[in-house]
C-alpha cells in the first residue's frame, strides 16, 4: 500500500485505516417471529444499537437509512435513532452502496459458514445471505470502488489470488471477469477509491499524495488536488466530492468535465480530516479519521455529531 510519509496526521490516520482489521467477534442471533414478507416490512433485520463502532471502512445511504460498515457489523442511523443489522454483524471492508444493496469485502465472524476472507460479496441488509461475487476464501480487498447504477468495480488488490497478481484491477460485470489497468499518473500509497454512479469509465482514487481522476476506465489518471492526505471521496451524476488534509482539513467540490472547484463547508476538524463522505439530496455525512461522525441537513451549513471518537450520540 505504500506508508504515508507527509505530515505526522497523515501517517496516524492512514496507517490506522489500512491496518489489516483482522480481529474477529462473535455474532449475536435473532430468531425469526414471524414470516419473511413481515420481518422486511416491519424491519425486524434491524435492531437497536448503542455503544462504539470499532473501526468504519466506508458508509452510504441504503433503503433503512445511513449505513455505517462498522468493525463489528452494518449500524445504521435512522431517524435520530441508531440500529444495528442483525444479519450482518461482520467485518465488511471496501464497502460500496449500489442501488441493490451493497458490496463489501473483509472477514466474516467465527460463527460464520462463510470463508475467510470474504472476497467480492453482494449483499442487502434486508436478507440474512450473501452472494458470492469473487475470490471468497482468497482475497480482502481493503481498497474498492463501485458504481452505484452500473456493475463496475475496481480493485487495488495488495496479495496475489488465484486469477490477480498484485496492482490494479477492473470488472465491468460485478466480478465475472477482471482485466488489468495501468493507473498511469498515480502517486503516493493507495488509500481509497469511488467509481461514478452511472458511467463506470469515470474513477477516482484518494492517495496520501492527493486525489487523482480517469475518464478512460483507470487506463491514466490526471491530478485534481493539491498535494495531501486524500479521502472522502463520492460521485454525483456532475460531481466528485473530496476531502484533503495538508495542515488542515478541507472538503472540495470537483466539477467533472469542467474542472471547476468550490468549497464545500464542514465542522472545525483539529488535526483530524475527512476520511469518508456521502451525501443524498441536501444532506450531508462526513466520518472522520479520529472517529467522529457529522451530518448536516442544510448542505453543509450546519453540522450534527452523531458519533464521537467512535461512540454512537442520539
Amino acid at each position: 500500500m505504500g506508508n504515508v510519509k507527509k505530515a505526522a496526521l497523515s501517517l496516524l490516520l492512514a496507517s490506522t485505516f489500512l491496518g489489516a482489521c483482522s480481529q474477529e467477534v462473535e455474532e449475536e442471533a435473532a430468531d425469526p417471529k414471524d414470516s419473511k414478507e413481515d420481518k422486511v416490512e416491519n424491519q425486524e433485520y434491524l435492531q437497536s444499537f448503542q455503544g462504539n463502532l470499532g473501526h468504519v471502512h466506508g458508509l452510504g445511504y441504503i433503503e433503512e437509512g445511513l449505513a455505517f460498515a462498522a468493525h463489528t457489523g452494518i449500524k445504521i442511523y435512522q431517524e435520530g435513532q441508531w440500529k444495528e443489522a442483525v444479519d450482518h454483524p461482520h467485518d465488511y471492508m471496501g464497502f460500496q452502496v449500489r442501488e441493490d444493496g451493497f458490496l463489501a469485502s473483509g472477514h466474516p465472524i467465527p460463527s460464520s459458514d462463510l470463508q475467510n476472507p470474504l472476497g467480492l460479496q453482494k449483499g442487502k441488509v434486508s436478507k440474512e445471505s450473501l452472494e458470492a461475487l469473487a475470490f471468497d476464501g482468497e482475497s480482502d480487498f481493503h481498497v474498492m470502488g463501485a458504481g452505484f447504477a452500473n456493475e463496475s468495480v475496481y480493485v487495488f488488490n495488495e496479495q496475489p489470488n488465484s486469477q490477480l497478481d498484485q496492482g490494479f484491477y477492473k470488472s465491468t460485470d460485478l466480478g465475472s471477469t477482471w482485466d488489468s489497468i495501468n493507473a498511469e499518473g498515480i502517486e503516493g500509497g493507495v488509500f481509497q477509491m469511488a467509481v461514478h454512479p452511472t458511467n463506470g469509465e469515470t474513477v477516482a482514487i484518494a492517495t496520501d499524495s492527493g486525489v487523482f481522476l480517469s475518464e478512460n476506465g483507470g487506463q491514466s489518471f490526471e491530478r485534481i488536488s493539491e498535494s495531501g492526505q486524500a479521502g472522502g471521496l463520492y460521485f454525483t451524476e456532475d460531481e466528485l466530492f473530496y476531502g484533503l488534509y495538508n495542515g488542515e482539513a478541507t472538503m472540495t467540490s470537483y466539477l467533472i468535465g469542467e474542472s471547476g472547484t468550490s468549497d464545500v463547508s464542514i465542522p472545525d476538524l483539529t488535526e483530524d480530516a475527512v476520511m469518508y463522505f456521502t451525501a443524498k439530496d441536501n444532506r450531508m455525512v462526513i466520518y472522520t479519521f479520529n472517529g467522529s461522525a457529522y451530518i448536516s441537513e442544510d448542505g453543509g451549513e450546519n453540522w450534527e455529531k452523531i458519533v464521537e471518537k467512535g461512540e454512537t450520540v442520539s
